[in-house]
């Protein structure tokens, strides 16, 4: 909090956008370092998480429930990279505020680096978790392909989607402050719908379809395509997942720029 004072008191010499830049960029910092405080292994945790979750989900579907799904391990991996990357934004974010109180009432500065903070926070912890990933495909025996950089659209598109989210539910969840029970009993269900324990070739045929206009469901596919099958998403569903984060950004924005006055009120 006192980088952020620092930087709030700053804000009226230099210019506008190097300052929300160099807050951001400060914020940013500051969210991995108390996320990895005390850590000893500290971003390998980034891959150990996912893999411990593997393990058990993997023992459930492939030995009580007995499906048998061929490279279960690294197809789960692809999927629950990106859901985690939405899930811990969105969630993270909702307290944001609330965590800041004494800022926020105290300082003026971009208050919207806060929550966005959280978001590309979790991005870099994400892009380290994809390294990890990348560094086993030689001892797994997976090729890299140039479709490989198609992630960078992927990454781009879901960046935005969280971004905007992180910004509507932030707010929200300042005057509304159950808005975060609400959002993770949603994003719990929303994962079930999701094809993160599955791949979508699990899914009837008929509905696969359909299925994949789920934004995060072409994600987390979309990873599984580009990965292992260097195969790029359908057209549609990519144009479809692209139309929705933009919308998710505006929303966000519009419900931040009308409220953003009112939150050391509130707090």
């Amino acid at each position: 909090m006192a980088v952020v004072e620092r930087i709030g008191v700053e804000q009226t010499s230099g210019s506008r956008v190097r300052q929300a830049g160099e807050l951001l960029w400060v914020l940013t910092i500051a969210q991995l370092k108390a996320r990895y405080r005390r850590s000893f292994l500290g971003f390998f945790w980034s891959l150990i998480t996912p893999l411990f979750q593997i393990v058990v989900v993997g023992f459930v579907i492939q030995n009580l429930l007995g499906r048998e799904i061929d490279d279960f391990t690294v197809k789960y991996l692809c999927g629950l990279l990106p859901w985690l990357f939405f899930s811990d934004t969105i969630l993270g974010a909702c307290p944001t505020y609330l965590k800041f109180r004494q800022v926020v009432k105290k300082i003026y500065f971009p208050r919207w680096a806060l929550p966005v903070s959280v978001a590309t926070s979790s991005l870099i912890h994400f892009l380290v978790s994809v390294a990890i990933l990348f560094s086993l495909f030689p001892i797994i025996h997976i090729g890299f392909f140039v479709s490989f950089f198609f992630l960078i659209v992927l990454i781009l598109i879901q960046m935005i989607m969280v971004t905007g989210l992180a910004l509507l539910f932030s707010v929200m969840h300042t005057f509304y402050q159950d808005v975060e029970y609400a959002l993770g009993s949603l994003v719990r269900v929303f994962m079930f719908v999701t094809p993160v324990f599955y791949p979508t070739a699990e899914i009837p045929e008929s509905y696969q379809y359909l299925f994949l206009f789920n934004p995060m469901a072409t994600i987390c596919e979309g990873f599984r395509g580009v990965l292992l099958r260097n195969e790029l998403p359908q057209f549609e569903h990519l144009l479809s997942t692209t139309i929705f984060s933009l919308v998710c950004l505006g929303v966000g924005r519009y419900y931040y720029r009308r409220h953003h006055h009112e939150l050391p009120e509130v707090l």
